[in-house]
């Protein structure tokens, strides 16, 4: 692995953790309006990607020194399943993501539409008063 890579998964890594500690910090605060089990599985997905960038940092140094094929194979198989359960997660995320901005919007759009019946509601009694005047 060239230096320049190393550096920039190293940049990678200190993102990861930042924007995890980012994300408990703004659960903790009540910021964010994502569920617990969300905080919890993009946790899980910078665990991952964590796991991955420094697996790969350690299969480097140590495929360099040893000739294992076979193990050196299921190594990096391994960690190409790991990458793969990371873009799963990120997936499940995402839905969960536009689930909840479905629901905040019909709830919205419910809101609106009571608040229109409210003002309608308003609007014929004021104009049955005004018929009564007149």
């Amino acid at each position: 692995m060239s230096y320049p890579v190393g550096v920039g998964l190293a940049i990678v890594a200190v993102i990861i953790v930042i924007s995890a500690l980012v994300q408990i910090s703004q659960y903790r605060r009540g910021q964010q309006l994502i569920s617990r089990s969300q905080l919890t599985l993009r946790l899980v997905m910078a665990v991952l990607l964590l796991a991955i960038i420094g697996l790969s940092f350690g299969g480097v140094v140590y495929f360099n020194t040893r000739q294992q094929p076979l193990t050196e194979i299921i190594f990096w198989l391994m960690l190409m399943l790991m990458a793969v359960v990371v873009v799963v997660l990120a997936v499940v995320d995402l839905r969960q993501v536009r689930r909840a901005q479905h629901r905040a919007r019909a709830e919205l759009y419910e809101r609106m539409a009571q608040l229109q019946r409210e003002m309608k509601a308003a609007a014929e009694g004021k104009q049955a008063d005004n018929n009564k005047i007149d």
